[in-house]
């Protein structure tokens, strides 16, 4: 599995508009083959968004797609984007609780 992980400053929006964006991008995310799940971090100033990908093959497949997306939500949301540094994954572990943290 592999992972890309996209920082942004927020300054001082509401962390709640997170949350619309990236319910946003799951839907459009949901649609890319290869595509595995999407958390979002947030706390005031800053948000973290991971994207999580088959392979790093498949991620590279979609980049420039991925990126022209990023671009338009983060005109829209009005958030600068600070860095985008790609992982592969060597561990995840996510229980049995409920993951749509969404209110």
């Amino acid at each position: 599995m592999y992972a890309s992980l996209t920082r942004v400053s927020t300054s001082d929006q509401p962390i709640e508009n997170a949350t619309i964006i990236a319910e946003e991008m799951l839907s459009w995310l949901r649609e890319i083959d290869g595509f595995e799940g999407l958390l979002m971090l947030s706390r005031k100033g800053t948000t973290l968004g991971l994207t999580f990908w088959e392979s790093a093959t498949v991620a590279e497949k979609h980049r420039v797609v991925r990126m022209q997306f990023l671009d338009r939500m983060t005109s829209v949301a009005k958030v600068q984007i600070e860095e985008i540094v790609d992982f592969e994954v060597t561990l995840a572990h996510f229980g049995p609780r409920r993951t749509d943290f969404a209110g």
